[in-house]
């Protein structure tokens, strides 16, 4: 009993935070409407126990009452690397960070960014929430706390705001090296580091606060501890992947495909055994409990207020053309440009050479599928492919497509090494090389490409919302004359709650 006694601590944490996420009203549902006479008035919602303090103190608990369980398990260290690898690691971190640092702040605030930031602004200013509960568009308010605390260090600016966004992209390098490593090596790990760094995608939504790019850390760290796991029977490992791939969950809601091949992993590797009987201990106690004991107060409020799994209410309102959206999710690989509002350019989601190895490295895995790793990387590439754009409302968005970074530079990477073997490695680093020099120079091009296609209406709009934020306290803000729809007010005041306080906004 004693033994199980650091569990019992951890369930009930999470109960209590639980109970604590549930009660509350989805609170920025009436945060998003206009009144009668088609003002937007600031609305607050009365909220003052318990603070955050004891939120994250519980979400803590659940962590620490985990650790004491487990730490009398047998624990190998996992993580090797030599020292010329280490510079090497080193040197591509940089590049990456160096990469996602330039033009940071060069665009305004874009779409979904306002409406994170807004929400950051206003727990900054005191509006109390459920820190693990529906947040802005019903995705979880984590993501806006971190934003929060960036901006009570560096204020309310676009540095602030995407501060999170990219330290979690420049985290993310390291993260595809450790991926790597545990699945392949580590010669795989360094290509598939050295892609990510430059990879444009990437790195433009490095620059934007959106969540999306949270969500892929946690994953890339998830399936590297899963691998070892299964690999090495390793029970801690077991719940280190359980642990991250549960705060993945707290983020973009694609992280929910994570779950579905983690199983399809565990389940393909223990084929040559009875697979019922190997898995059901080891990945229902060691993964799937700690995994529930994180989660739960993030799904619980979801099942409470009426939403999807996905945590979008418009998931599963199909487009208008279900077969071209279905063909462009599929193009989106090949060069089917970005539809979104968000990625502003025509570069493809994937450049040419590194394409070409992406393909390769399908291949080979095909090839290869009944290897559990092959056969995930595959699955990872359908999946996201369907959710990212088939059943969706419209597609490519590339923002969507970034839940499948694990398999793609691991895709990437592969493919680079299978291309010629024996002694032809300068060759495979001229490869990558040009993969990662195209990467470079698409993402310092795009900046001035992305920039110039902000309309003058835009930049406008966002020089009078920090102009707005400047106004006395409770000041209303008049726009003259008005010609806006009513999303285009909501915007914009949730654009002025950005860079100030929430405060009256009337077109006229």
């Amino acid at each position: 009993m004693k033994r199980f006694a650091p569990l019992l601590f951890s369930v009930i944490c999470s109960l209590i935070l639980t109970l604590i996420t549930v009660i509350p009203p989805i609170v920025p549902v009436d945060w998003a409407r206009l009144n009668a006479a088609g003002q937007y008035i600031p609305q607050t919602v009365k909220y003052d126990w318990p603070h955050y303090g004891l939120q994250v103190a519980l979400w803590l608990g659940i962590l620490f009452g985990l650790w004491l369980w487990i730490k009398d398990f047998s624990f190998r260290p996992q993580l090797i690397v030599q020292n010329r690898h280490l510079y090497l690691l080193i040197g591509i971190v940089l590049l990456g960070f160096g990469l996602r640092l330039y033009g940071l702040e060069r665009l305004p605030l874009i779409v979904d960014e306002i409406g994170f930031a807004a929400h950051a602004s206003d727990i900054l200013h005191g509006q109390q929430v459920p820190i693990f509960a529906p947040g802005h568009n019903a995705n979880p308010a984590v993501y806006s706390w971190l934003v929060s605390g960036a901006m009570s260090l560096f204020g309310q600016t676009r540095f602030a705001m995407r501060l999170i966004p990219l330290l979690f992209g420049m985290l993310s390098i390291p993260a595809a090296y450790v991926l790597g490593q545990a699945w392949y090596g580590r010669r795989i790990g360094l290509m598939a580091a050295a892609f990510l760094a430059t990879w444009p995608v990437h790195i433009f939504y490095s620059r934007m606060s959106l969540y999306n790019i949270v969500e892929p850390f946690f994953a890339l760290l998830a399936l590297a501890a899963l691998g070892r796991a299964v690999r090495r029977g390793d029970m801690r490992q077991y719940v280190m992947a359980g642990i991250l791939a549960s705060v993945a969950q707290y983020f973009y809601h694609g992280s929910r495909l994570l779950i579905v091949l983690i199983f399809i992993y565990v389940l393909i590797a223990n084929l040559p055994r009875n697979p019922l009987k190997n898995i059901s201990f080891r990945l229902f106690i060691y993964f799937f409990l700690p995994f529930t004991l994180i989660s739960l107060p993030r799904f619980a409020p979801m099942f409470f207020g009426g939403l999807p799994l996905t945590g979008n209410v418009e998931t599963m309102r199909l487009p208008a053309d279900p077969g071209a959206n279905m063909l462009r999710s599929v193009l989106a690989w090949v060069g089917q440009p970005d539809v979104s509002p968000f990625w502003l350019s025509d570069a493809p989601l994937l450049l040419i050479p590194a394409l070409i190895m992406f393909l390769l490295g399908m291949g080979v895995c095909v090839w290869r599928w009944r290897n559990p790793r092959s056969l995930t990387l595959l699955m990872t590439i359908a999946l996201v492919t369907i959710f990212g754009g088939a059943i969706w409302t419209a597609s490519p968005l590339y923002v969507r497509y970034v839940t499948a970074t694990p398999a793609v530079v691991l895709l990437i990477a592969i493919g680079n090494t299978q291309f010629l073997r024996g002694r032809a490695w300068v060759v495979r680093v001229l490869l990558i090389g040009l993969i990662c020099g195209q990467g470079i120079w698409a993402s310092v091009v795009q900046v001035d490409e992305a920039a110039g296609r902000i309309t003058s209406a835009h930049w406008e709009a966002d020089r009078l919302a920090q102009e707005a934020a400047d106004l006395p306290k409770g000041a209303a803000v008049a726009i003259y004359p008005s010609g806006w729809s009513a999303t285009e007010t909501i915007t914009f005041a949730h654009a002025v709650a950005a860079y100030g306080e929430r405060r009256p906004v009337i077109a006229r």
